[in-house]
């Protein structure tokens, strides 16, 4: 696989009461290498002190290449989840509220972080997560569009072909799992609680898999190994998953 470039990818449009967007992450330089670096370090430590953070399935992240990474969404904790237990840098996108300058800003664009309308199809966001992933970054989303009422992995949105059709690499899939997020920090709570939470990485779905399937096979697919990793990690939501998944598919 080819090596990321250094040159920075394109920034998105600034968004609303916000200033511009400014790209600061992987690939600018030395102190954003280290930042990394060290956040990944600290975010280890916390994770494991406060959450006893298991992982499973790291063996099967590229080491290097653009790697798409599809994961459920449980918790306001799941990027930085996800963050601290990949092996590389990960890029994500983040609603644009978070970017009305200020420190938070600051640090989503040193982070790898960009922003995203939700409730529309962000034509911005799509061209800067390809370009990312054509540069050889990694770059998670979170297909469910918002985090679970009840800890089951709920309808995958189609739009990740919206993505990956546009892409010029060959970037394979790769599902992810978290599973404890929700006890940790449900919606109805306000602060996260010490819960015990577990993340597995699935098998790579290589592109010359994914591009036999439609929009709509490509997200019950990919939901489907998202289930399958939820049943591997014993999940208490496992069968709540399977059911749904089961009447998506007889709708």
């Amino acid at each position: 696989m080819t090596s990321p470039s250094p040159s920075p990818p394109l920034s998105p449009s600034p968004p609303p009461l916000g200033r511009p967007y400014l790209y600061r992450g992987e690939g600018t330089g030395r102190w954003q290498a280290f930042a990394w670096f060290a956040g990944s370090i600290l975010s280890r430590i916390l994770a494991l002190l406060l959450f006893r953070l298991r992982i499973r399935g790291k063996a099967n992240l590229p080491h290097d290449g653009g790697v798409l990474l599809v994961t459920n969404h449980q918790s306001f904790l799941d990027p930085w989840l996800i963050g601290t237990a990949a092996n590389r840098q990960v890029h994500y996108m983040a609603r644009d509220t978070l970017f009305r300058g200020g420190f938070l800003q600051y640090l989503g664009e040193l982070l790898n972080a960009f922003p995203i309308k939700r409730g529309r199809a962000d034509l911005t966001a799509i061209r800067t997560a390809v370009e990312r992933l054509d540069k050889g970054y990694m770059v998670n989303i979170f297909p469910e569009g918002t985090r679970t009422d009840d800890g089951a992995i709920g309808a995958v949105a189609p739009g990740m072909v919206l993505i990956l059709g546009r892409c010029k690499k060959p970037i394979p899939i790769q599902p992810v799992v978290i599973d404890g997020a929700f006890e940790a920090w449900p919606r109805t709570a306000k602060f996260p609680r010490p819960l015990s939470i577990r993340i597995k990485f699935g098998q790579i779905i290589p592109a010359t898999t994914w591009r036999q399937w439609s929009a709509e096979e490509l997200a019950r697919n990919v939901r489907r190994e998202m289930v399958k990793l939820q049943l591997e990690l014993g999940s208490e939501h496992a069968e709540a998953s399977q059911r749904k998944l089961g009447e998506q598919l007889f709708l």
